[in-house]
């Protein structure tokens, strides 16, 4: 017997080509017949664009290394829950005054009538109408604003643009009951448009 003959074989282990596709995260599938296989300590080409797939502590909390483990997933800063509180009575105190508002309207109406010398003013059932419809949308308004404000701050996510759409939704909607009720006073709106 030769040495030859007693000594291990000496042929290379073949290993399997190096897969640069992105692992699936937690909660997705692979596609069928992909399978991971731990990276060999072989350099990763710059060009491509690979999540690392080391172990890291956030790794194995979260399964990704996009965020870190200490923070909860949909967790707002902490400014977001005072701010929306803030802006939900500010919007709160915006809506009384503006559902009374609406309601002395017929009188600003009747002032202004008397100021112009136009007569008397007389309160139609459209104006009535206008006026508590615009009351019941200003409620619903922030209502709704307030809350679809609550549950995403119960849900931890970031909840202060809600009361400041509401409170655009409020204006356009004011405008719009004072605009339909100027116009559906012809005499109001000529003096109006005099010079």
């Amino acid at each position: 017997m030769t040495m030859a003959e007693n000594a291990p074989d000496q042929t290379p282990a073949v290993t399997p080509p190096v897969d640069y596709r992105p692992q699936p995260r937690y909660g997705e599938l692979a596609p069928e017949g992909w399978t991971w296989t731990p990276p060999q300590d072989e350099p990763v080409p710059a060009a491509s664009a690979v999540v690392s797939t080391t172990a890291t502590p956030a790794r194995a909390a979260w399964g990704s290394a996009e965020r870190p483990v200490s923070a909860k997933p949909g967790t707002a800063p902490a400014w977001d829950r005072p701010l929306t509180i803030s802006l939900l009575v500010f919007g709160l105190i915006g809506a009384y005054f503006t559902i009374s508002m609406l309601g002395s309207l017929p009188q600003a109406w009747a002032m202004l009538y008397a100021q112009a010398e136009l007569g008397e003013y007389a309160v139609t059932d459209s104006v009535t109408a206008i006026i508590s419809a615009g009351s019941i949308g200003q409620a619903v308004v922030w209502v709704a604003a307030a809350v679809s404000s609550i549950l995403l701050l119960l849900r931890g996510r970031r909840a202060f643009y809600v009361p400041i759409i509401g409170g655009v939704v409020a204006f356009v909607l004011l405008v719009a009951a004072v605009g339909v009720v100027l116009a559906g006073d012809p005499a109001l709106l000529e003096y109006l448009s005099q010079p």
